[in-house]
């Protein structure tokens, strides 16, 4: 008896022993939550990626996780509004202003991205790159990806309509009229259509609509909803294209994007990475040649050239997680970012560093020059304070419009008071 104790004794003292060093290894392990917005491509590429830098950081887990764009952005909302939220995640530039300003983000950490100084990193990417995720001199992000959507075109649907499959719509008064000859209704019910725009990314193309007529979101003076006039022309528009004018197309229908690589729509607005996405899910139409990219439509009697606005996609950390964390999320951002060939490769996304934009590997990809020759004529999209609420309100404008009918210069009054209660 008086040995069995003697054991149990001997046995607890060397669990206690071990204890210290037991619980060491623990927390020298670290586990990243990872969130990010669906793109099966890019999920093959990025967890291949996670699995090296797994291997070549032992006692490091990466757990990644995928939402839908608009779930996302959600998501990361709800999250961090309750001081919790992810430790590596990534956003558009319109969606960051509130956890910028609210200091959610921790600032980039040069070394783990594998830079000597803040000035390299700079030096190693595009002008602008950090202008959205910068705040006090500090850089709060880096770019995932760099995108402008220009006009595809599905050239045997032009073709077998009638029209010139090398002369793509130039215009919007142009698309429309195509558009209107290849929508299919049955019953008043529209089965199928030539083309709709992207909802509700109202600052990406409808704002640059809007400048094209000569007005913008912000007056010269610093007044919200410029140019009343430019305003009303650009939702007229978007009057006569939905359900209550010549019935081509709603916010409410299918995603025209996803609809373009079945064959199912003529036109669409997307990026390149759309055509990694074509070849991927249908080959034969992507080899066939069948297939164009346009510059992005003006209004006939556009008083500005306008594109439409290029937009960032950003890594960021969260200022709240642990700092052995956060710097392991920063070396993962970075390992990434070290892997941008094979995403502008195998998915078509532009991480805008130099040696990317430079490359002949962008030059070689279908219609990239349309791409590159869009951005020329850009202004990269609203990305300041209240960017998000602003671009609700705006779709709240055009939507009320096309769903239900409001005047357009009703809804240009509504958009500017609410926009003048949201910036007080």
């Amino acid at each position: 008896m008086i040995r069995v104790k003697a054991k149990a004794f001997i046995y607890l003292l060397f669990i206690l022993i071990l204890l210290p060093s037991c619980s060491g290894e623990k927390d020298d392990f670290v586990t990243i939550e990872y969130w990010t917005h669906e793109d099966d491509s890019r999920k093959v590429l990025e967890e291949r990626l996670i699995e090296s830098f797994e291997k070549e950081n032992p006692g490091v887990s990466v757990i990644r996780t995928e939402y839908g764009s608009a779930e996302l952005v959600d998501m990361i909302s709800a999250s961090f509004g309750a001081d919790d939220g992810p430790d590596l995640f990534n956003l558009p530039s319109e969606e960051i202003s509130a956890l910028l300003l609210n200091d959610k983000l921790d600032p980039v950490d040069a070394a783990s991205l594998g830079y000597d100084s803040i000035e390299s990193l700079k030096d190693a990417y595009i002008q602008s790159s950090f202008s959205t995720v910068t705040k006090d001199g500090l850089i709060y992000g880096i770019p995932l990806e760099y995108t402008i959507w220009c006009l595809y075109v599905n050239r045997t649907l032009l073709s077998n309509h009638g029209f010139n499959p090398d002369n793509p719509p130039a215009t919007w008064e142009e698309l429309m009229e195509i558009a209107e000859k290849l929508t299919i209704r049955k019953d008043g019910i529209l089965e199928c259509r030539g083309f709709d725009f992207r909802y509700p990314y109202y600052l990406s193309f409808f704002v640059p609509m809007v400048r094209q007529l000569g007005g913008d979101i912000f007056a010269p003076d610093g007044s919200v909803i410029y140019n009343d006039d430019a305003w009303e022309r650009a939702l007229s528009f978007m009057y006569e294209w939905g359900p209550s004018g010549r019935n081509l197309g709603s916010p409410t229908y299918a995603n025209a994007r996803e609809l373009f690589n079945s064959e199912g729509i003529a036109m669409c607005l997307s990026g390149l990475y759309q055509e990694s996405r074509l070849l991927s899910q249908n080959p034969e139409f992507y080899a066939s040649g069948d297939w164009m990219v346009a510059p992005f439509p003006v209004f006939s009697d556009s008083v500005s050239d306008e594109a439409a606005s290029p937009y960032f996609h950003y890594f960021m950390v969260n200022s709240a997680s642990d700092e052995k964390t956060k710097v392991e999320a920063w070396k993962l951002a970075g390992y990434f970012a070290a892997h941008a060939e094979e995403y502008l490769d195998e998915i078509g996304l532009i991480m805008p560093l130099k040696r990317i934009t430079d490359s002949d590997l962008l030059h070689s990809k279908p219609y990239s020059d349309v791409f590159i020759n869009d951005e020329k004529r850009s202004h990269e999209v609203y990305s300041g304070p209240h960017a998000s609420e602003l671009q609700s309100l705006i779709g709240e404008a055009v939507e009320s419009v096309m769903l239900y009918s409001v005047p357009p210069e009703k809804a240009v009054q509504a958009l500017r008071a609410s926009a003048e209660e949201l910036l007080k």
